[in-house]
């Protein structure tokens, strides 16, 4: 879901997931020809003589099959009256969790993070320097966990005291999973350079909720007794605005090096962040570009409190043996932190190219430890 975050609230702990959105941009400048997604350039159409315009031609030749993800927007805007259209998926799965501390542990109860998401994106060159774009996704998002019982002193209204009715009525089933449509991201990316080694633009962009339950305590009212919370969620239900500068570097042939940093204000709540992106390629072969990416993001402000999660300092406790003893009330918030490094790479199949990477979050606050995975493809149009 580009731009946004898929939440889990992990029933007796709460957790962010930053969902991962990573997009293939195709780039090209004034000079390249484009026939279908292979791209060419007409070097007579390049400057000659010297450095400088040998690093201006592979700056091109390198931009035109750059790698950017939504957090990371690509600097080499589209030129004047282009379109393109990307099509991806993206999948995480997670088993483990950063607290609010910062400490990392398993989830308790055995549980477990999937998601699956289905993602559409569109730019549009409005002139060559001058570049507007949106994303919008399909995803459904999946907690598991073994299902405990805390004894009726929660809920009496299920049959007489020792009762097998009594008995079901108080076993707590923490699965979730809900389904739809999660957030719309639209940016207007403006590029103050010309093309050359290095490439300067400036992007705003705005995340929007498109209408799905946002995010709150675990359990019904943050009583036990209503049951438990749909409170896995396909965003935060909040608006971002982003404020972003895009630097793109050919230092050598055949490499790139992408530094993006900004600022995201997060409305109705959550603290606000800093954010950014290093991604380093180089072209290998004509069908064969890797590279190499890190990207973070950081709460520099506390947010407003959403409700109240049951937490507990002992994860490896077996359902079996859980107890009421061991959780502990703890309010939540929907600032994070985290650091992802990931690797990936562009592969050239025919007229397709198809990007395929992965990333694994390190280090967070407030965020689940997860592993990712992308696979998209474009189309100009």
């Amino acid at each position: 879901m580009n731009g946004g975050e898929t939440t889990v609230i992990m029933k007796v702990r709460t957790v962010m997931v930053g969902q991962m959105e990573t997009v293939r941009r195709p780039i090209r400048s004034r000079e390249p020809h484009v026939s279908g997604t292979a791209f060419r350039l007409d070097s007579s159409l390049l400057p000659t003589g010297g450095m400088t315009s040998r690093l201006t031609r592979l700056a091109l030749l390198t931009a035109v099959t750059l790698f950017s993800s939504q957090s990371a927007a690509s600097p080499w805007t589209l030129p004047e009256g282009s379109l393109s259209l990307q099509v991806g998926t993206d999948l995480q799965y997670a088993n483990s969790e950063f607290l609010i501390t910062g400490v990392q542990q398993q989830f308790p109860l055995d549980g477990e993070f999937y998601s699956t998401s289905l993602r559409g994106s569109i730019r549009y060159g409005i002139s060559d320097r001058l570049e507007v774009g949106g994303t919008l996704s399909a995803g459904i998002v999946t907690f598991d966990a073994d299902p405990i019982y805390l004894g009726d002193i929660f809920t009496t209204e299920f049959g007489d005291e020792g009762s097998p009715e009594r008995f079901r009525g108080n076993i707590l089933s923490l699965d979730q999973t809900t389904a739809g449509l999660g957030d719309l991201r639209i940016y207007l990316r403006h590029r103050w350079t010309d093309f050359g080694p290095v490439v300067v633009t400036g992007q705003l962009a705005l995340k929007l909720p498109t209408g799905y339950a946002a995010p709150s305590g675990t359990f019904e009212d943050d009583e036990f007794a209503r049951g438990v919370e749909d409170d896995v969620t396909l965003g935060d239900g909040q608006a971002d605005i982003e404020a972003m500068l895009l630097l793109g570097f050919v230092p050598a042939p055949d490499w790139f090096i992408r530094l993006d940093a900004g600022v995201r204000l997060r409305t109705f709540g959550p603290g606000q962040q800093v954010i950014g992106d290093l991604k380093v390629g180089t072209r290998l072969t004509q069908a064969f570009l890797p590279y190499a990416f890190v990207s973070a993001e950081h709460s520099f402000t506390e947010g407003k409190t959403i409700g109240i999660s049951q937490t507990t300092d002992a994860p490896e406790t077996p359902a079996r043996e859980f107890t009421a003893d061991l959780l502990v009330a703890t309010p939540i918030r929907l600032d994070r932190s985290r650091i992802s490094p990931g690797v990936g790479a562009i592969l050239q199949l025919g007229e397709r190219e198809v990007d395929i990477s992965y990333r694994y979050t390190v280090w967070g606050i407030n965020t689940a430890r997860a592993h990712g995975i992308s696979i998209a493809t474009t189309f100009l149009l």
